[in-house]
């Protein structure tokens, strides 16, 4: 079984992966992030670029992750970061699981970490439109795909064991239903993130 743990940063998908691994048997888990910075899958900026950051070189990623993918070490793991959706290849894995969580309690979260106004602002605005639950549904077969919210209350290991629930049984999953925009239609305060 290969289950991939997306969402957007902050929604908790290192700590419900850390929990799934254990609930099935500490299978390894594939941080997509250090997999790129330690395999150096970036582009680097040009001398025009005025953002001067590395990008993520998707092709490459796609390719190195779909290599590691077919390794019989990694036939039993779980594959986690906001970018798979990107560079994971749908057909090399079982389930999907995009994780969410309320944009007010993710704009504590982005305190706590010390995130720039502007990184705060596209990740809020990401989450609220439902950017990467979108692009996962381009990108995976809808039958492997599952959203489940992930909030602050919420004990990591019954999300795991919700997640192996909807990994055996279909019909309990469920997609797309997941709104935050309604949540926070009415307050100027919140609606200033999106874009």
């Amino acid at each position: 079984m290969k289950v991939v743990i997306t969402g957007t940063p902050g929604v908790g998908k290192h700590t419900i992966a850390d929990s799934l691994s254990a609930a099935l048997g500490k299978i390894p888990i594939l941080d997509i992030n250090e997999i790129i910075l330690s395999e150096n899958l970036l582009i680097s900026p040009s001398e025009n670029d005025d953002n001067n950051e590395n990008e993520v070189d998707i092709q490459k990623s796609y390719e190195f992750l779909a290599s590691l993918l077919y390794e019989d070490k990694f036939q039993k793991s779980i594959i986690v970061g906001h970018l798979a959706p990107y560079v994971i290849n749908s057909d090399l894995v079982d389930f999907v699981v995009v994780l969410r969580r309320s944009p007010y309690e993710l704009r504590k979260i982005y305190q706590e970490r010390i995130y720039s106004d502007s990184k705060t602002r596209d990740n809020i605005n990401a989450e609220i439109l439902g950017i990467i639950s979108y692009d996962a549904s381009k990108n995976f077969e809808h039958s492997k795909l599952c959203e489940l919210e992930n909030s602050s209350n919420f004990i990591p290991s019954a999300v795991a064991q919700s997640i192996l629930e909807m990994n055996s049984n279909a019909k309990t999953r469920s997609f797309g239903f997941i709104d935050w925009l309604s949540l926070i239609q009415s307050d100027l305060e919140m609606l200033k993130y999106i874009k």
